[in-house]
């Protein structure tokens, strides 16, 4: 695996290493015998990974580049800051439901105007369900129920 090493103490003979899978840190340690050489923050490395309970444990570290990223702790700091500022932002704003559920939603603009058409052929042509177009900019995406599968299912049987 490869990563970057993002803090080391010395009197610890200690370093947390960033690694290259985006998963947990990787904490190395070592004892006076095989002192690495000068670890320092933003040091790029190469190590073999050993998973102990819950911790992910380097070994065989060696240096690549030295001083590749020193700013890198600095900017995933920052970066974890800038993201717990903002709500995450969906590509879509469609609510998936039932057709079932849909009817019934509160939330669902004209919900109430369902009610009286049911099993007719809506303008959109799906069958059993009522053509209630949401307003005010909604996306509803609904998946037809039982009910509604089998009305299709007679309507394409009887039609060849």
């Amino acid at each position: 695996m490869i990563g970057v090493v993002l803090w080391t103490d010395y009197d610890l003979r200690q370093a947390v290493i960033w690694c290259e899978d985006h998963g947990d840190l990787v904490y190395y340690r070592w004892t006076a015998l095989d002192a690495p050489p000068a670890l320092s923050k933003g040091d790029c490395v190469a190590f073999h990974v050993e998973t102990k309970g819950a911790l992910r444990l380097a070994g065989d570290l060696r240096i690549i580049e030295e001083s590749q990223s020193p700013e890198l702790a600095a900017k995933l700091v920052r970066a974890e800051h800038d993201a717990n500022l903002q709500p995450p932002k969906s590509r879509s704003k469609a609510t998936v439901m039932s057709w079932e559920d849909a009817r019934r939603d509160p939330l669902y603009p004209n919900a109430g105007e369902a009610e009286g058409k049911e099993g007719e052929l809506s303008q959109a042509g799906s069958y059993g369900v009522p053509d209630v177009r949401p307003v005010g900019g909604a996306t509803v995406v609904s998946f037809p129920d039982k009910k509604t599968r089998e009305a299709r299912a007679q309507t394409k049987r009887r039609s060849g």
